[in-house]
């Protein structure tokens, strides 16, 4: 099973995080055998967010062996010849270590500056990911679609092989990961009951499209926090954490409304590996048996101080990572 971390891209009123900050976490991760770096994307954050391709090119720049990826990014937002460059160019600066994420997007405020309307940011999203999947393997495309229109087009360079992962976690959303991707990303908000089954559907998905489980993975992401107990743990980040599932109540996360959860740990602490070394390592153990291939980390909140992450990432990959070797 491999690791990575979904950076921290928030920042907040107090203004004590940096966008330099993850450049320090991404060495520190480096050192400590951490597998992969990701960021995600939001728009129109009241404090204000981290751009995830610029991010992305900085620590290309600032690291040797880390994959790089975007879990998620929302393709409809983009000109797909644009966006195919960029992503291209990251995938080149950084000697073919770029994976690209994308999903739908649920929130109405992020999409509509974009000129994008909800009732149509699936046919944009599947559109989209079609263009860039040619782009990135094809010498010279046509298209006349409902969305964008190109004539004899291409991109130079283009990647080698570009992994393109979907993130979602409706049926649907997971059997368009099978057909369209190389990889689902399952929801942080997924209990373990329901990543059984979701990992079924996505099992099923690609069976039906005669395509090989080995090759194409899950991915789930968790927010995690390693220390010497539980207590200590959760001190460390419950106040960070749950300011964060507010903001995610507050944007609409379908999730929370879906299950009927109220921002409360004792309601969230099942989709947390928290606690000592040991107790992570048998968190993780469980999504490992249910067929886990990547766990994306989360381990910095909007308000929490670097040096706590720091501390995180350190024993995590010193005293997690070394027992799934």
């Amino acid at each position: 099973m491999k690791f990575g971390v979904f950076l921290n891209q928030y920042y907040e009123e107090e203004g004590s995080f940096a966008a330099t900050d993850l450049l320090e976490q991404v060495k520190l991760m480096e050192s400590v055998g951490f597998d992969s770096a990701t960021v995600g994307e939001r728009h129109v954050h009241e404090e204000g967010f981290v751009e995830p391709l610029t991010m992305l090119a900085a620590i290309a720049a600032e690291t040797e062996t880390l994959e790089l990826g975007t879990a998620a990014m929302l393709p409809a937002l983009y000109n797909p010849l644009h966006l195919s460059e960029q992503v291209a160019m990251i995938d080149q600066i950084s000697g073919g270590r770029m994976s690209f994420g994308a999903a739908l997007g649920y929130r109405e405020r992020e999409l509509t500056p974009f000129g994008v309307d909800m009732d149509d940011r699936v046919k944009m999203f599947i559109e989209s990911l079609t263009l860039l999947k040619r782009l990135w393997t094809e010498d010279e495309i046509t298209h006349d679609g409902d969305f964008w229109t190109f004539e004899d087009i291409f991109i130079s360079p283009r990647p080698d092989n570009l992994p393109i992962w979907i993130g979602g976690h409706a049926d649907i959303a997971i059997k368009r990961a099978a057909y369209r991707g190389d990889a689902w990303i399952a929801s942080a908000s997924s209990t373990t009951e329901d990543l059984e089954a979701q990992i079924d559907v996505y099992e099923d998905a690609l069976d039906e499209f005669d395509m090989s489980r080995e090759e194409n993975d899950v991915i789930l992401m968790r927010d995690c926090f390693v220390a010497d107990s539980v207590e200590e743990a959760r001190e460390s980040i419950e106040p960070y954490l749950l300011n964060l599932y507010q903001l995610y109540a507050r944007w609409g996360q379908t999730y929370l409304d879906e299950h009927e959860i109220e921002i409360d740990y004792e309601e969230l602490d099942e989709k947390f590996v928290i606690g000592t070394p040991e107790q992570c390592v048998e968190q993780l153990r469980e999504y490992e048996e249910l067929g886990v291939d990547h766990v994306l980390i989360r381990c910095q909140f909007p308000g929490q101080p670097q040096e706590s992450a720091l501390h995180c990432l350190e024993r995590f990959g010193e005293e997690v990572i070394p027992e799934f070797d």
